[in-house]
């Protein structure tokens, strides 16, 4: 090991040299989206967990907002130990985000370098919120 615990740089893969960076981490999401996840999170009495770890984790945990239908479509395949009342909340909230246009969730410039978030702002009009 190296200094401090660290593997020297030989070690180190390629693959991780070149891990991109997530822009919505940098940037939070769009606002209808953050919305639509907030007010789901409150539904929830604050537990997030049947929206990160159910039959929507692609969608929320993935940050994959595109995928909102795939998620209805494969609903109960998901479903896990979560309760009744918490799978409705989380299947109202894919539905609400299947139901938004593309330009309320594909905000992310098609030509980010995966790499410099901080240079690839999103655009004019959208508010963005940390989640």
């Amino acid at each position: 090991m190296g200094v401090g615990g660290t593997l020297p740089p030989i070690f180190i893969s390629e693959s991780v040299r070149q891990m991109s960076i997530c822009w919505y981490c940098h940037w939070g999401w769009p606002k209808p989206v953050a919305d639509i996840f907030l007010e789901a999170k409150a539904e929830l009495g604050g537990d997030d967990y049947p929206l990160m770890y159910g039959p929507a984790h692609v969608v929320w945990a993935d940050e994959n907002f595109d995928s909102a239908q795939w998620c209805l479509d494969n609903f109960e395949k998901y479903r896990g130990d979560n309760s009744d009342a918490a799978l409705a909340v989380v299947r109202r909230s894919l539905e609400r985000l299947a139901a938004l246009p593309e330009s309320a969730w594909n905000v992310e410039p098609e030509d980010y370098d995966d790499r410099n978030p901080d240079q690839y702002p999103p655009p004019d009009g959208v508010e963005m919120a940390c989640i």
